[in-house]
């Protein structure tokens, strides 16, 4: 029988109301010691009621609501009960304490409430996930991403895939059932169409993954350029304070300096990177050096530099989607040109960045995880093993079989039915301990 756990699950800190949580087959008994109530199974379920809150020995701690919900209508799956209380630090603390001297409780885990929801089969690991990023979420678009995840969207296309895959699982069965009596090529054969449409769907996760992934850890724009060339000062502009140190000094930049910004409701990382050049100082050529690497890794590069001819001698490669401005625009009338100073040139560059990551997360596919990716990648090498087969008219049946079931294996790996311990440890250590 599993514990009773409990947890503060609102922010810690002096606030209007504080509400600790308890789950487990002691909830109401939880409920009926700190309240001294005679039979807390009876209160009326899923209400609010007005109790006196009382520690082990008899001493008032608060007056606040207790609300009781049973196992069957509960978010854990389990009995569950939550004081409401007034959210001082002292309320908080006596609280819990008193709860500590129980013997049939304990502090939850890290996401142990909403782990016992995922085993009770509340929800599964991908809406357990986009829960997790829901908590994390900056921005509208990452809030809508995490919603939709949350909302199941995401296991039902997963169900409609395994339906399909167990369809064509049964016609190979059938055909290895009465392998005597039936013509094994036709049988064989008629997988093709289904196989295809899967395929085309997994591709499609498979190709946004990127922008998905982007999407919900942030975009990423760094400024390239050489050292004195401005790039701090336009961090610290649309910081609006002294992030980065400024100085005529070259080579003060370092560190890459990270700047999260909300860009319309897109989540995005600014990165004030170390100025690019050939350095004897050790130390600025571990920036350097870092700071190529990191801006490979970029969704977009803002390259700084009134010669574009300069952008070869940076060691990063051109791309498409980058953008090229001629820096101190408050010196220069060139354009386009951007000031850290003056503020000439935010306007447009931020215009064209909403551009481009809109036109990305139009991209974005629903797997958000490298977890996920590996899930589709494996399911995929499946699809192609049993299209090669079937191709090559050189198979055994029983081993395409065996190919569909790894297909149903890797897509109830991404619902977390079958997922080892270590696995959900990982995730779950990522929530909130209230949740």
């Amino acid at each position: 029988m599993p514990a009773t756990i409990y947890a503060l699950s609102t922010p810690p800190g002096i606030s209007a109301v504080a509400i600790i949580r308890i789950s487990g087959p002691d909830s109401f008994r939880v409920v009926g010691r700190l309240c001294k109530l005679k039979n807390p199974f009876k209160l009326d379920k899923r209400k609010t009621h007005l109790r006196k809150i009382f520690s082990h020995d008899g001493k008032l701690l608060d007056e606040g609501f207790v609300v009781c919900f049973d196992k069957g209508r509960s978010f854990t799956g389990e009995d569950m009960a939550e004081f409401q209380l007034h959210g001082s630090n002292i309320v908080v603390n006596t609280v819990l304490n008193a709860l500590s001297k129980l013997s049939y409780t304990r502090s939850a885990e890290p996401g142990e409430f909403t782990k016992r929801a995922l085993e009770n089969n509340k929800i599964d690991l991908f809406q357990a996930e986009g829960l997790s990023d829901l908590l994390a979420a900056e921005t509208e678009s990452q809030q809508e991403q995490a919603l939709t995840t949350y909302s199941g969207y995401m296991s039902k296309r997963i169900g409609g895939w395994k339906e399909s895959v167990v369809k064509m699982l049964s016609i190979v069965e059938t055909v290895i059932d009465f392998s005597d009596d039936v013509d094994t090529s036709d049988f064989v054969n008629s997988l093709k169409g289904d196989l295809e449409g899967l395929e085309e769907e997994l591709i499609k996760e498979r190709v946004g993954f990127k922008a998905a992934e982007s999407l919900r850890d942030g975009f990423e724009v760094a400024f390239v350029g050489k050292p004195n060339v401005g790039k701090s000062t336009i961090l610290n502009y649309l910081a609006k304070r002294n992030l980065a140190i400024t100085s005529k000094v070259s080579g003060t930049t370092r560190d890459i300096i990270e700047l999260r910004f909300n860009l319309e409701g897109l989540p995005i990382t600014f990165l004030d990177t170390a100025g690019i050049r050939h350095t004897e100082d050790e130390i600025e050529k571990v920036g350097v050096n870092n700071s190529i690497e990191r801006v490979n890794r970029s969704d977009v590069r803002v390259f700084l530099t009134g010669n574009n001819q300069e952008i070869k001698n940076f060691g990063v490669k051109h791309l498409k989607t980058d953008i090229v401005l001629r820096p101190k625009g408050d010196l220069s009338g060139s354009e386009p040109s951007i000031s850290g100073k003056t503020g000439k040139g935010f306007n447009y560059l931020l215009k064209v960045l909403k551009k481009r990551f809109d036109n990305k997360t139009r991209e974005a596919s629903f797997i958000t995880r490298t977890r996920h990716l590996e899930k589709v990648l494996c399911c995929l090498k499946n699809i192609r093993s049993i299209q090669e087969k079937i191709e090559n008219k050189n198979y055994e049946v029983e081993i395409i079989a065996e190919e569909f079931r790894n297909i149903l294996r890797n897509f109830d790996g991404l619902l977390g039915l079958v997922d080892t311990e270590e696995v959900l440890g990982e995730i779950f250590a990522n929530f909130c301990i209230g949740k």
